[in-house]
């Protein structure tokens, strides 16, 4: 979907029509290179990029972007919403060097009418309460990997539902493409989300909560295989109607206790069908004087563990704390705890439904990853990724394996700018102790020095990072690029 989305545009700028559509387009350019001391690049600079940072370090890059933001919200005379506007999204990547790629991380077309946005094909997008500028990452969906084509319907900002603006909501209900995989081929993603707001507009306190829904489902084994309890050979996943409500709903396939169905293996027949994951997230947003504070805990459910608060123990803590006009302009302070899991044991009584073994999954064996790169947090670190350390990561024979999934972890993100300076430094401390099947120890600090500033029309941009610890190489690494907007 995203070729014909980036055929499309290309046609558009080469016909007379183009004119009045592009005619607010703004190109950004950018030209940089990466280098380090080790032969892999440094943790702060590759992770929450989209994908656009490969591992092996010694690259050169360029990225052009073009696009369209909605009109204003606002006309300037009445003062009212306007009820329609639209907007799109063009974005090549070259990695050229150690790693050669092109890459198309934003391609898409996007409509607004009132508070409704429709959107189709690839754009950067973050999931779940949190602060997306100064966190680790957003726990299921943090701009770690490349984007996933989707077409999607939502509500993409606080929208009041009273007219006293006292309760707002926002939400969204996509469907998207994995592509192609190790394990399965052609795999869907089903994908909602609902959060809602307490507190008028006005108020010094809002109250905020909600969920997202994420679900890989769909596809067809790359091999065919003998399923030994319901005695038949998988060699597709259902989609049909039926399936999909199921999917969407959550409601077990063996609700009415038929027990295993034709064609489906019995973990999906007796269970789900497709991986379900996601987060639930509560959060408090006041401001005091010159400062507004963000508090926000996400919870995580894969496999029923949160129901029973099994896993209750694990979660992703955060406080922002903001102000305008200041040297300090912004802190942000996390802690992420994911060595509960619902306990050491799995067994079907609620009690003992533990080992969630998060984003790993023993049909979709790829994981919670896209092309190669965890969807969520980064700090889940793939087979692929951390190959050979330890050693017997070799002969697991699955690259998108979650090898590091039991961790907690510490953050402290500052930004702070001085006249044309602008900069920010990000500290993590880990305990990694892989994951419940195949367990190890490992402490790791992870570093990055950002300073930016601008020359005449030009952005300049400095980055440095190093990894010191057990997990990753010990590891000093630069990011220098140049940037301009041409229109």
């Amino acid at each position: 979907m995203n070729r014909i989305l980036f055929i499309l545009l290309l046609l558009l700028f080469q016909t007379g029509f183009a004119q009045p559509i592009f005619k607010k387009t703004q190109i950004h350019a950018t030209l940089g290179s990466i280098v380090s001391s080790d032969s892999t690049t440094p943790f702060l600079l590759r992770s929450k990029q989209y994908g656009l940072v490969p591992v092996k370090s010694g690259i050169g890059y360029f990225n052009l972007s073009l696009k369209k933001e909605y009109d204003s919200l606002y006309t300037t005379t009445s003062r009212k919403l306007k009820k329609f506007s639209y907007g799109y999204g063009l974005e090549t990547h070259v990695n050229f060097g150690k790693t050669n790629q092109i890459l198309l991380p934003v391609v898409h077309i996007k409509a607004r009418y009132g508070a409704f946005e429709l959107y189709g094909g690839r754009r950067r997008e973050i999931q779940g309460l949190v602060d997306t500028l100064g966190t680790i990452g957003s726990y299921i969906w943090s701009g770690n990997a490349l984007p996933m084509p989707k077409i999607e319907i939502s509500i993409p900002n606080f929208t009041p539902i009273s007219k006293n603006g006292l309760i707002a909501i926002k939400g969204n209900f996509a469907h998207g493409w994995f592509g192609k995989g190790d394990s399965v081929q052609n795999v869907w993603l089903h994908q909602k989300s609902f959060y809602a707001r307490i507190g008028k507009p006005a108020w010094k306190f809002h109250l905020l909560g909600g969920f997202n829904h994420q679900v890989q489902w769909g596809g067809h084994p790359t091999k065919p295989f003998y399923d030994e309890l319901s005695k038949q050979i998988i060699n597709r996943f259902s989609t049909d109607f039926s399936t999909f409500i199921k999917v969407a709903t959550g409601i077990s396939l063996n609700s009415k206790g038929q027990g295993a169905s034709s064609g489906a293996p019995a973990n999906e027949a007796l269970n789900r069908a497709g991986n379900h994951l996601g987060s639930v997230d509560i959060g408090l947003n006041f401001t005091m004087g010159k400062y507004n504070i963000f508090f926000y805990r996400q919870s995580f459910y894969e496999d029923g563990s949160l129901f029973y608060l099994n896993n209750i123990a694990d979660g992703l803590y955060g406080l922002s704390i903001s102000q305008k006009n200041s040297f300090l302009s912004k802190i942000c302070l996390e802690y992420l705890d994911t060595r509960n899991q619902g306990g050491t044991l799995f067994e079907w009584t609620p009690e003992l439904r533990g080992r969630d073994d998060y984003f790993n999954n023993s049909l979709y064996k790829d994981a919670w990853t896209y092309k190669g790169n965890t969807l969520g947090t980064p700090l889940f670190v793939s087979n692929q990724t951390l190959l050979g350390r330890p050693s017997y990561a070799k002969n697991l024979g699955q690259s998108n394996f979650i090898i590091n999934n039991r961790l907690s972890a510490i953050q402290m993100n500052l930004y702070y700018h001085y006249k044309s300076f602008y900069g920010n430094t990000q500290i993590i401390q880990s305990k990694n102790l892989g994951n419940y099947e195949y367990p190890f120890k490992y402490a790791q600090v992870s570093f990055m020095q950002q300073i930016n500033t601008f020359y005449k029309s030009y952005k300049l941009s400095g980055k440095i990072a190093s990894d010191f610890g057990e997990l990753w190489k010990d590891n000093f690494g630069i990011n220098l690029s140049i940037a301009k907007q041409i229109r």
